[in-house]
């Protein structure tokens, strides 16, 4: 396959995994006015605690079996072959998540003692595992969506849980006046309709039929993505109670906002990791693979700066829309918006740290992932310790981004050593002079024209980059054409 061919295969996957992405986002910041507005910010912090132990338990259920079977599944040209890999995958997730349960719901206080210091919040903890239970039942039919390229049924299914999520929290929340434990409740419900709505690619492809060969395989492949992810997942939560010991339930509450207008730029990184995952699997086996890695980096990474200049110089107009008669986010809530440059710089990173994952993941060395992901996530915890009593929540930002960023730095290290890829470095370093320039302008201008001035500086963004020669002739050649076709 060309190397057209195979970039506009990825950017096919990752428009339909955006848009369904950008959808439930925007669905889901509905909750954002209705929690900052009807919630104090301490329940608030409570809940983004609470949320920060479902994310990392949603690892532990799915123990690296989720990415496993990805690569077998994929890999794989037998049907009755990959018929038995998702049994199995199956079987071994499921005993896993209901004994994982039963323990969460008779231990539920005590876990609420240990993440939170101020009041107690067993109940809360106790629906998590219902949630949990849920989510892991259909994780696999999530990942067959994904393996089998269906990314439309894909999304289709994900807004359905979103768009049921929602209704069910402003049910709760405003007409049944539940408060946090409503936000709760109404995750567990929309969690189980989403396993009904799956159930029948579960009725298609699992059996009886646990193959121990097959479990072995999966589980050596897999195990090493359990400190690895879950420390992913920790470097981006971990914060969470840390702030919320050495700061209080508002602080917490306040940084868990600003870092949620930060998610605009996790969409885009998560809808390229949907598609990326697939996509390299089946385009290793190309003569030109190495060249399309590179461009795709180059490509991910230049999409990425431009919206993080859009969005830091805009997030403060974008939280103070208001949504049926409120602001995206209460007046109380408001300081946080001061974290989200620095979030979404950490958000990519983390997208240049999942372009790098090709090396790891194709010659089979996910024993390494451990070690790269808890030295940021260790890295991340100091910086938290260390800069939160001195700076409040600036201190957590700087944390993420140094783990994200240490992260990227070692993963890249380790993949060149088994999988080196002639990464375009040098127009890269062009970009990041040209956008941290640009940032630094026009964040730091609050003048009568700040607005019209940070639109001139992003217009000029293109321009900046052409004078610098940033793009090579192909690239150019490609836009002088598609200039023509639309003027024709």
């Amino acid at each position: 396959m060309s190397l057209l061919a195979s970039l506009k295969r990825l950017t096919k996957h990752s428009a339909v995994y955006g848009i369904g992405h950008i959808l439930t986002r925007v669905v889901n910041f509905l909750l954002l006015p209705l929690y900052t507005n009807k919630l104090p910010a301490s329940e608030f912090g409570a809940q983004q605690v609470v949320y920060a132990f479902l994310a990392v338990m949603t690892i532990i259920y799915t123990y690296g079996i989720d990415a496993a079977f990805l690569r077998y599944f994929i890999l794989s040209d037998d049907r009755q072959q990959r018929r038995q890999v998702f049994s199995t995958a199956f079987w071994a997730i499921s005993v896993v998540a209901l004994a994982l349960t039963f323990l969460i719901y008779n231990h539920a206080e005590t876990i609420s003692g240990y993440l939170i210091s101020e009041g107690s919040y067993g109940h809360l903890v106790r629906l998590t595992g219902f949630i949990l239970l849920f989510d892991a039942l259909a994780f696999l039919p999530f990942l067959y969506l994904r393996a089998e390229e269906r990314s439309v049924q894909y999304t289709i299914l994900k807004f359905i849980n979103v768009i049921a999520n929602v209704a069910l929290n402003i049910y709760f929340i405003i007409f049944l006046r539940k408060g946090v434990e409503g936000i709760l409740l109404a995750n567990v419900y929309a969690s189980g309709l989403t396993l009904l709505l799956l159930s029948f690619i579960l009725v298609r492809q699992v059996s009886l039929q646990f193959n121990p060969e097959h479990f072995r395989a999966l589980a050596k492949f897999g195990l090493p993505f359990l400190p690895a992810t879950l420390s992913v997942v920790l470097l981006d939560l971990i914060d969470r109670p840390i702030m919320e010991r050495l700061a209080g339930l508002e602080a917490t509450g306040i940084y868990s906002a600003g870092a949620k207008l930060g998610m605009f730029m996790a969409l885009l990184v998560t809808a390229f990791r949907f598609a990326w995952h697939p996509f390299f699997l089946s385009t290793s086996k190309q003569d030109n693979a190495k060249e399309v890695f590179a461009k795709v980096l180059t490509y991910f990474t230049t999409l990425a700066s431009l919206a993080f200049l859009v969005l830091s110089f805009f997030i403060g107009d974008i939280a103070q829309i208001r949504l049926f008669g409120a602001t995206l986010i209460g007046q109380e809530f408001l300081a946080g918006v001061r974290v989200v440059p620095l979030i979404l710089l950490s958000y990519v990173f983390y997208g240049m740290y999942v372009n790098f994952m090709v090396g790891i993941y194709l010659k089979e060395k996910t024993r390494y992932l451990p070690f790269i992901t808890i030295v940021g996530t260790l890295a991340n915890i100091g910086v938290n310790l260390l800069l939160i009593p001195k700076i409040g929540i600036m201190g957590a930002a700087w944390a993420r981004v140094t783990g994200h960023l240490l992260m990227c730095v070692l993963l890249y290290f380790f993949s060149k050593r088994f999988y080196p890829v002639n990464y375009e470095f040098g127009r890269l370093l062009k970009l990041a002079g040209i956008i941290l320039a640009v940032f630094a302008l026009g964040y730091n201008y609050t003048g009568e024209w700040q607005v019209p001035a940070r639109l001139l500086l992003i217009v000029a963004t293109p321009g900046l980059m052409l004078l610098s020669g940033f793009f090579d002739r192909k690239e150019l050649d490609f836009l002088r054409t598609t200039l023509r076709l639309k003027r024709g």
